[in-house]
């Protein structure tokens, strides 16, 4: 039987992984396992929890739900949720490659130059002011004339999501 729920989260290829205390898998979508490898039963190797752990700074709370967005696990963004109530924890991992494959098609269709796009998907793939500048070798005087020239072209970045990932 296919829910609603079953179907929506198989369209956007979110995964979705439910452990026991003791972080045993007891089930996994399909996506979860192609990401992960086949847990059910075994002990899960975290890799989505530690590296929201280290972003954090902090382990995960033990009651409650806990959201992170841009999140890196593997070679791959995600947008992450974790619903704790333990001795359960569910995670959902919401990739976000069709998100950034849409945002980088509306730059180029402003006509964006090659650095201006080259810092734009920088941007949304999470990377802050700080990494940028690193990154391409520029200064911060440099990264900010592209960033307002990327604004002029496409005001709308001002206040929209792509910029929410990165912190100044």
């Amino acid at each position: 039987m296919i829910t609603w729920f079953q179907e929506a989260l198989r369209k956007s290829h979110t995964s979705i992984c439910l452990l026991r205390k003791g972080n045993k898998v007891f089930y996994q979508n399909s996506v979860c396992k192609k990401l992960c490898g086949n847990f059910s039963g075994k002990d899960c190797p975290q890799t989505c929890v530690s590296s929201c752990e280290k972003s954090l700074g902090r382990p995960l709370g033990e009651d409650g739900i806990e959201h992170f967005s841009n999140n890196k696990v593997g070679n791959e963004f995600f947008d992450a949720l974790f619903f704790n109530a333990l001795p359960y924890r569910m995670v959902l991992l919401y990739p976000l490659q069709q998100k950034y494959d849409a945002w980088l098609k509306r730059f180029k269709d402003k006509n964006l130059s090659r650095r201006e796009l080259e810092i734009a998907n920088l941007c949304i793939q999470g990377f802050t002011n700080s990494r940028i500048i690193k990154r391409l070798s520029i200064s911060k005087a440099t990264l900010k004339t592209h960033l307002n020239n990327i604004y002029k072209k496409m005001p709308e970045a001002r206040s929209e999501s792509w910029r929410r990932y990165t912190a100044a």
